[in-house]
């Protein structure tokens, strides 16, 4: 069976065809032709092992992957995993994928989606705070839904830092890249990303600046334990959007968004935000869009990937 690594994933498809692939997807209701149960989640100590199946038109995949976030300490990937396509009548095994791109590419894709209908469309300044693999795949989101002309950069780690700009001076020519530090994001950039397994707020925000017209984009917590974005900017916030519900009891935010009174009712989804269409008044508000995965996402980009795969083999 054959094996689709990470540089033959990003040669098949881009960014932006996977955040058409999701929007297309929710635009076409494309959930009457799904079905996504539960994930499996399995703690072990500060690890996590997810197994996470999904159906989609002719498919069924499953991912199974390991996170370990201790190990960005030691140079080491936090993600590794595989992803299992089958046809879904037969359950006839298809190919095999390397989880850990279909998940940096298809987080950063359903982020760039929220960025596409809550930025501003004159955005120019972005911030992004953790330089690992979402760092990157949301550098791509942006720069596939908006003139990026400048990113203000953070990590705690100087050489991966480093890394990550050098990288991207090449990858993206015509964007300047600045090292940063959190609050000057804040207070600079139109669009703050955040992609970290922090258990604190990694924004500082003391109501001192002007958060009109910014947009929050958070998918690195995905635990009750971790928050990235500060109960002071979820309060301020204008209007919150999640991928999921389930983000109610799977990240700090939207566990202390529940004490401040939002509920399911308040905080819509992905599907909502897309189905309602682009709101310019909405985008020169403060927004927020919080992702913590849904396995529908993986498949759909799974889906993708191999039917790439499949036409150039036939040729």
């Amino acid at each position: 069976m054959h094996f689709i690594d990470e540089q033959e994933i990003r040669s098949l498809i881009s960014m932006k065809d996977i955040i058409d692939t999701i929007e297309e997807y929710y635009i076409n209701d494309g959930e009457k032709k799904s079905f996504v149960p539960e994930r499996l989640f399995i703690n072990d100590d500060d690890n996590s092992a997810l197994l996470m199946p999904s159906f989609y038109e002719n498919y069924y995949g499953a991912k199974l992957i390991g996170i370990a976030p201790g190990n960005a300490a030691i140079g080491e990937a936090t993600l590794r995993g595989i992803f299992l396509l089958n046809e879904r009548k037969t359950m006839k095994p298809l190919v095999v994928m390397d989880a850990r791109t279909i998940t940096a590419m298809r987080t950063g894709a359903v982020s760039g989606l929220g960025m596409k209908y809550l930025a501003s469309d004159e955005t120019e300044t972005i911030g992004i705070i953790g330089t690992g693999d979402q760092g990157w795949s949301h550098l791509q989101a942006a720069c596939a839904v908006r003139s990026v002309k400048r990113l203000l950069v953070y990590n705690r780690s100087k050489e991966r830092l480093d890394k990550f700009i050098e990288k991207a001076k090449k990858e993206f020519p015509t964007i300047r890249f600045d090292s940063s530090d959190p609050a000057s994001i804040v207070k600079e950039a139109q669009i703050i990303i955040t992609t970290t397994t922090s258990t604190n707020p990694v924004i500082p925000y003391d109501g001192q600046v002007d958060l009109t017209g910014k947009h929050f984009a958070g998918s690195g917590a995905f635990k009750s334990f971790m928050q990235e974005i500060p109960d002071s900017i979820i309060k301020e916030a204008d209007h919150l959007f999640v991928d999921t519900h389930a983000a109610f009891s799977e990240c700090g935010e939207m566990i202390n968004a529940k004490k401040f009174g939002h509920s399911e009712e308040t905080i819509p989804e992905l599907k909502t935000l897309v189905q309602q269409g682009e709101n310019e008044k909405m985008k020169q508000k403060v927004t927020v869009f919080k992702s913590v995965g849904v396995s529908i996402f993986d498949i759909l980009t799974a889906k993708l990937i191999y039917e790439r795969y499949q036409s150039l083999v036939e040729v």
